[in-house]
């Protein structure tokens, strides 16, 4: 796992203003250039930000083995649900929820 100081030391820049960068400091005034060195070295060298998905592009999939109906019999499930949605949207991520029970034929 890449660390910071390994891109300070390859970017040219201090630890400091390599961290900074990389979790988005809004208080840190620092050029275009600066940054986009850091963040292409930051690429180059694999790095991924603890907490961050910065540089990823992730997909996510939720199967819920619950259908609508079982739900309403079971306010569990009801919690379950809502905090996956909640934590999914404090992410950033897109979630949808799916009934993956099979269904036998009638």
């Amino acid at each position: 796992m890449t660390t910071i100081k390994e891109i300070a030391l390859k970017a040219g820049y201090s630890s400091a203003t390599v961290s900074r960068i990389l979790n988005n400091d809004q208080t840190f005034s620092v050029t275009d250039s600066t940054r986009e060195t850091v963040q292409t070295v930051a690429r180059q060298l694999d790095y991924i930000s603890v907490g961050s998905n910065q540089f990823l592009d992730i997909n996510l999939a939720v199967l819920f083995s619950i259908n609508p109906d079982e739900e309403l019999e079971d306010v569990y499930y009801v919690k379950m649900r809502q905090i996956i949605e909640a934590t999914a949207e404090k992410s950033g991520l897109k979630i949808i929820l799916v009934d993956c029970k099979i269904k036998p034929n009638t």
